[in-house]
């Protein structure tokens, strides 16, 4: 049978053609002026269930036409859709059986997609399955669109090298969550030697909006500044609109993108940076797994780089007693005194490292740590940050003090003094606290906050709130106990006057509006 939708007047009865031959294949085959097959404007091609259409020449479907399709469309030649937006194909299944290399035009939805093309499937629009995709044989190249899973949507067939998703380019290939579940993306890439690396996502956790997804593309290549032992592979994974989630990761990689020793290579997530570790490469399976993510990002196989060690030594004014520190006392309702914090610990601070030049970012941070007696205390460091980046300190009644110039963090240990000289501080910001320049310390007296942002000075403000906790005989763990002796007393309003009178506050390279906010 011969038949070209070429314009309305064909449709003799209706604008609406219905092909409903039970168990009976229809041919749409191109008449002789025009190889395309054309559903016009204001048409609607209806396939029936049960019924098989197939079209040897490029099925084209008109802004403004419909292919109503709860049968089977079997193409053997190009889908061109020409509505500008995503426009449905029906319910039924759309199969791709060419023999040359047949492309997808358009904003298709599609119930089932079947690809059974050797000479493979270029996705030229952006393209969503709501029920099976069957990979059969061929690959379906992404380039720069994407090609969507709803919901419900699931893979059929045998994904391999010959029959994947080819996703190398920006486009992606995504998948909607109505719940918490698996999914394996058929991804691969068709670079010199076809090579299959899926990718599993498992959210055990999650809330999922509508429209959501979860999208992958790869690269084969190394990721840059790959070194050692690694992979000539890494994976892009995002996400849009799926929330406090919890989710594992599993990622395939072939043998021949091995570089180095494959037991030193561990899975990484490279960006966002710094580069985080997570589990050795299952070597057997060859498999990089990262469990337990609440971020997505990509990853990669690579040598883990491991955490460094900072050491700094400094004194905080209020708690230092000619040799070495007091420990921070609490009080209870009898005014009885005891110990804040166990052993040798002094008070906890947070310690931030920022970026040598502006806009001085904060590249790290790390709160609630121990500052014992001896003015030691000390951090984990990223092992990607080996840059130069300026040290500062944040104590709950000090004045932010920073480094006096980037720090070097080159090596696996970095050890930095505050104490030697007022130089050592940004401004040559520090006490002397001996009177005789040999021994220098963070000054106390910045209690005042708004939103949880210490202000930075030792202002009017600081000494009301001295003054008037001192009135009313405050007591406990406090930041307007300066001492740390566990009372607001007639020393910390002198300690806070003295400093006030001499226009203390912080002096740093970095605007002030970007305080931190400090963890207690």
């Amino acid at each position: 049978m011969k038949t070209s939708f070429r314009s309305k007047s064909q449709l003799f009865f209706s604008r609406v053609l219905i092909v409903c031959l039970l168990s009976v294949a229809m041919s749409l085959l191109p008449d002789q002026a025009n190889a395309d097959n054309i559903i016009t404007s204001g048409t609607t091609l209806r396939v029936s269930a049960g019924t098989t259409l197939v079209s040897t020449g490029n099925l084209v479907i008109n802004s403004g036409a419909t292919l109503n399709n709860s049968g089977t469309v079997n193409l053997k030649s190009n889908l061109n859709n020409q509505h500008a937006s995503q426009n449905s194909l029906g319910s039924g299944t759309v199969i791709f059986s060419g023999t040359a290399p047949q492309t997808i035009s358009g904003n298709n939805t599609i119930q089932n997609l079947t690809i059974n093309n050797a000479s493979g499937v270029t996705n030229s629009g952006q393209t969503q399955v709501n029920g099976v995709l069957t990979l059969t044989s061929g690959r379906v190249n992404l380039g720069a669109y994407n090609l969507t899973l709803g919901t419900s949507a699931t893979i059929g067939g045998a994904p391999s090298a010959s029959a994947m998703v080819v996703a190398t380019g920006s486009g992606q290939m995504r998948k909607s969550f109505a719940a918490a579940g698996s999914f394996v993306f058929p991804v691969g890439d068709n670079t010199g030697t076809a090579g299959y690396s899926p990718v599993t996502l498992n959210f055990s956790a999650g809330s999922f909006a509508s429209g959501n997804y979860a999208g992958v593309n790869l690269v084969n290549a190394a990721y840059p500044g790959s070194a050692g032992s690694y992979l000539s592979r890494y994976w892009n994974i995002s996400q849009s609109g799926i929330s406090s989630f919890t989710c594992n990761a599993t990622f395939q990689y072939l043998v021949a993108d091995v570089n180095g020793t494959e037991t030193s290579i561990w899975c990484v997530r490279v960006l966002p940076e710094p580069q985080t570790n997570y589990q050795v490469a299952n070597t057997t399976l060859h498999q990089l797994t990262a469990n337990g993510l609440t971020a997505l990002g990509t990853f990669t196989g690579k040598l883990p780089i491991t955490d460094k060690i900072l050491n700094l030594t400094l004194y905080i004014e209020g708690f230092f007693n000619g040799t070495t520190m007091n420990q921070a006392q609490d009080v209870d309702d009898d005014l009885n005194q005891f110990n804040k914090f166990p052993g040798i610990t002094v008070d906890t601070l947070s310690i931030y490292l920022a970026q040598a030049s502006a806009p001085y970012n904060y590249l790290f941070w790390a709160h609630a740590l121990n500052l014992n007696t001896g003015g030691n205390v000390s951090t984990n460091v990223p092992g990607s940050l080996s840059g130069n980046y300026y040290i500062a300190v944040f104590h709950r009644s000090g004045v932010q003090t920073w480094s006096s110039s980037p720090v070097s963090f080159a090596g696996s240990t970095i050890n930095y003094n505050f104490t030697t000289s007022a130089g050592q501080a940004y401004g040559s910001n520090q006490k002397d606290l001996l009177g005789n320049g040999s021994v220098w310390g963070i000054f106390s007296g910045d209690i005042t906050s708004s939103g949880g942002f210490q202000d930075g000075y030792v202002d009017f403000f600081d000494l009301v709130n001295i003054y008037n906790l001192n009135v009313n005989s405050a007591y406990g763990y406090q930041p307007a106990d300066l001492t740390g002796d566990g009372f607001v007393d007639f020393v910390d309003l002198i300690m806070d006057y003295n400093n006030n009178v001499n226009g203390i506050g912080m002096n740093t390279p970095q605007n002030p509006a970007k305080r931190p906010m400090l963890g207690r």
